[in-house]
């Protein structure tokens, strides 16, 4: 059984940008730490790469699975090859936990550069969320009998 699940980079990058932003505004006792922090435009060409190393990370992390991943329009496309015995009800979690790791993973790239402090736990917390997709992939419901009258 086929599954897909679809990102959009717009908004992922929009939200890396308020996450950025939240963290440089709240740096006390740091007064440049906005400007330092905060993406801005003129960083897209950075955030493109980081953007191009998070989907070749999807796509090692889902190889056993996957059966084809790439960019449809602004949208990250993601097709796996589950069992049939996957539990449907966790393509919406599934879907959020990869947005998630988009975010945390690009914002822990981008903070190597500018906020070292918080790098490491943005990248772990990355991690963590693409692993806990993962195992979603891979969890099939529990067989049931059939029932007859």
């Amino acid at each position: 059984m086929e599954i897909t699940l679809t990102i959009n980079k717009p908004d992922v990058l929009k939200e890396v940008a308020q996450t950025t932003s939240y963290t440089g505004s709240k740096k006390v006792g740091d007064d440049g730490a906005l400007d330092r922090i905060a993406t801005v435009d003129e960083d897209q060409v950075e955030l493109q790469r980081f953007w191009d190393e998070s989907r070749a990370e999807v796509a090692q992390s889902f190889i056993r699975l996957l059966a084809s991943e790439g960019m449809n329009g602004d949208d990250y496309e993601v097709k796996l090859n589950v069992s049939v015995s996957f539990n449907m009800s966790l393509l919406p979690s599934m879907q959020l936990g990869l947005f998630s790791y988009f975010v945390q993973n690009i914002t822990g790239k981008w903070y190597v550069f500018t906020n070292k402090d918080e790098a490491g736990a943005f990248a772990d917390r990355g991690s963590a969320l693409l692993q806990e997709v993962k195992e979603k992939a891979f969890y099939k419901k529990m067989p049931t009998r059939p029932t007859y009258n």
